[in-house]
């Protein structure tokens, strides 16, 4: 064999050897490796609290408005009002219900922005990488009008559009808004309406607010009579939603029952069809609370 042919000979041997180190090599440095999730399960928790007076409560319950489940009291005592909803997921909201024992509804709302856990985890991804966070847009008064006249010019099936809420979150917006149909309608029955109470979402788009499509979230939906519709009487309150942190913690609720309804927060028994009320505009950055709205009124005035 020449010198050249086993030369040849022994540069093939070493091929065959070193080919599968080398690719193995390869591999093992081209393996994919997932980043840990920037937060981790959220703790199970509970919501406890008091209602006063505890006389007045005829049944207490929570709802998730995300899911829809309804949930009773792990523990309720009717004595003191006191009552403690237990093993709940974590890092979500859920909203007290009260039913009176006069027959009023009285309810939490959560004014979360629509998928709020996933902008949370969102935004603790971008530190995770070191990324800049969102923009800090502030929420101001001619924000809120954008929204509220978005509401008044709009034309839709329901002829009465009622806004009781509105919370800013800097560039996006939460609003619950009760809606009726009481002008005639196709398969209408004699004296019957269509009324519903519905959470719209906004966002700050281009310099205006666009209304976040196919996102609405229904909390009531009723078709009856007028008569039937006459008797309905239910209010929304903020201050009943309670948030339950990723470690399994929630902050105490306190709720005194008002002595009667109060008809910018829902929609009292026997009340008028068509009457306005002043929305709770929450998050402005010049100071939060109820802000006037020009041409509103209370019943009565």
């Amino acid at each position: 064999m020449t010198p050249m042919r086993r030369c040849h000979r022994d540069w093939l041997a070493v091929t065959r050897w070193l080919l599968p180190v080398v690719a193995g090599v390869c591999l093992a440095a081209a393996e994919v490796a997932e980043d840990a999730p920037p937060a981790g399960a959220p703790k199970t928790g509970e919501v406890a609290g008091t209602i006063a007076p505890a006389a007045k409560v005829a049944a207490v319950s929570a709802v998730s408005r995300v899911t829809g489940e309804v949930y009773p009291p792990a523990d309720w005592d009717k004595p003191t009002g006191r009552f403690v909803f237990r093993r709940l997921g974590g890092d979500a909201r859920y909203d007290i219900r009260i039913r009176t024992t006069d027959g009023r509804d009285i309810e939490g709302i959560d004014l979360d922005f629509v998928e709020g856990r996933l902008l949370r985890l969102a935004e603790l991804r971008r530190r995770e990488l070191g990324l800049p966070g969102e923009p800090n847009e502030p929420f101001t008064k001619s924000d809120a009008d954008a929204i509220l006249r978005y509401v008044d010019e709009m034309a839709d099936f329901m002829n009465i559009r009622r806004v009781l809420y509105v919370a800013g979150q800097g560039g996006r917006a939460t609003m619950l808004v009760e809606l009726m149909r009481t002008e005639a309608f196709h398969a209408q029955a004699a004296e019957e309406v269509i009324w519903r109470v519905e959470m719209w979402y906004f966002e700050r788009s281009a310099g205006g607010w666009e209304r976040v499509a196919n996102q609405e979230r229904v909390l009531r939906r009723e078709r009856l009579s007028l008569a039937a519709w006459r008797e309905i009487d239910v209010a929304y309150y903020p201050e009943l939603s309670a948030y339950i942190s990723p470690e399994g913690k929630s902050q105490e609720i306190k709720f005194d029952i008002p002595d009667k309804p109060d008809p910018s927060r829902g929609r009292p028994a026997r009340s008028e069809v068509n009457f306005r009320t002043t929305p709770h505009v929450l998050g402005l950055d010049e100071g939060v609370g109820a802000r006037p709205r020009a041409g509103a009124t209370q019943p009565g005035n």
